[in-house]
């Protein structure tokens, strides 16, 4: 392996690891701790209706 090989690894290696750095701050700012309550029984009447209309051939 020459040196320039050796240099465009390392390279590489450091963007990778900034990237998951990058990625886990966004993580823990944006997405950790937001929660979505769903209710099972609402969601299924919602598959229910779509799938009642498109048997129906009604576009939604």
């Amino acid at each position: 392996m020459n040196p320039l090989d050796r240099t465009l690894i390392k390279k590489l290696a450091l963007v990778l690891v900034l990237k998951l750095v990058i990625l886990t701050v966004l993580y823990w700012v944006f997405v950790r701790g937001h929660q979505t309550n769903v209710d099972g029984d609402s969601v299924a009447a919602q598959f229910l209706h779509n799938a009642l209309n498109s048997v129906n051939g009604v576009s939604p």
